[in-house]
């Protein structure tokens, strides 16, 4: 947690150097740096040959994304106005995105190749964002190195102490759902994700208390985006990845109504805190189906 919180100032520090908007760089750097839990997890299970834990992890920390921090985010928030035409125009190309590894996890398997079908539609989805951005005239074509090196060398440090952490939590986990006997999907899609997930939280609750909710919105679906593209096809291209498509199907389908719901909010531009408590409840559901499942 500590390790991922300086991660994510050195990352917006540099960003607002560069210009971007609250929006992009809650999408595309603040959620980068909040998902890094998710990268370290993601790698250490993979090569400990347990990258089923990745797949429950990403796919609970998404869910728990969309509903229980951006629920918390609206509670806190009374009722948030988002504007922004960027914010409108990004609804359904996430949504998009998020079935992709859905559709691509259907025959139990995530390959090498699937990995790398990630990484390239998320690269690509980042360059039309980058380029809107630039197309509005705020960013920067050069930095100079004075101003962020200090930047990269505490990301770096941050980066290094957060792998070791995650190797240590992804062992921790597998001693966990081995002497109690649970699946390491569930262990993934709970209790790693409610971890990995706390980054995001604390950067939602200090985006409304300081009045940059587009910075929030942008971290709740960009951490959403970069699990599900980038963490996911990251640990099937060092590892890949073989489950059971049984156990997968009702947690992806509570992901897909949950960005849906997200997605509403972004369309009117508004979520209010009774809606808020919507969210909350969800996961509950959530919750819930999950144990009678197991």
């Amino acid at each position: 947690m500590k390790s991922a919180s300086f991660a994510i100032t050195a990352l917006s520090h540099y960003a607002k150097e560069t210009g971007l908007s609250q929006y992009i760089i809650g999408f595309l750097v603040v959620s980068i740096g909040t998902s890094l839990p998710e990268f370290g997890t993601a790698v250490m299970s993979s090569l400990a040959g347990q990258g089923i834990i990745t797949v429950g992890n990403v796919i609970g920390a998404s869910i728990i994304d969309i509903t229980v921090v951006l629920g918390i985010m609206a509670i806190i928030g009374k009722r948030i106005k988002l504007k922004g035409g960027l914010v409108r125009k990004s609804a359904l190309p996430i949504l998009a995105l998020l079935i992709l590894p859905l559709i691509l996890a259907l025959n139990g398997t995530l390959s090498r190749l699937d990995g790398g079908l990630m990484l390239v539609a998320y690269l690509f989805y980042i360059g039309i964002l980058l380029k809107n951005e630039g197309g509005l005239g705020k960013m920067k074509k050069q930095v100079a190195w004075k101003d962020i090196w200090v930047d990269m060398v505490v990301f770096i440090g941050c980066i290094l102490a957060l792998l070791l952490a995650a190797r240590w939590m992804v062992a921790s986990s597998i001693i966990i759902a081995t002497e109690l006997d649970l699946p390491f999907f569930f262990v993934g899609l709970f209790l790693i994700s409610i971890g990995t997930t706390i980054p995001e939280l604390v950067v939602q609750v200090k985006s409304v208390k300081s009045g940059r909710e587009g910075l929030g919105f942008g971290n709740t679906f960009g951490s959403i985006v970069t699990n599900m593209i980038l963490i996911l096809g990251i640990a099937a291209l060092i590892n890949p990845i073989t489950f059971n498509v049984s156990t997968f199907i009702i947690p992806a389908m509570f992901l897909i109504t949950s960005v849906f719901i997200g997605i509403v909010f972004m369309r009117t531009e508004e979520i209010t805190w009774q809606e808020g408590i919507g969210l909350l409840l969800i996961y509950l559901t959530f919750i819930m189906t999950q144990i009678f499942s197991m």
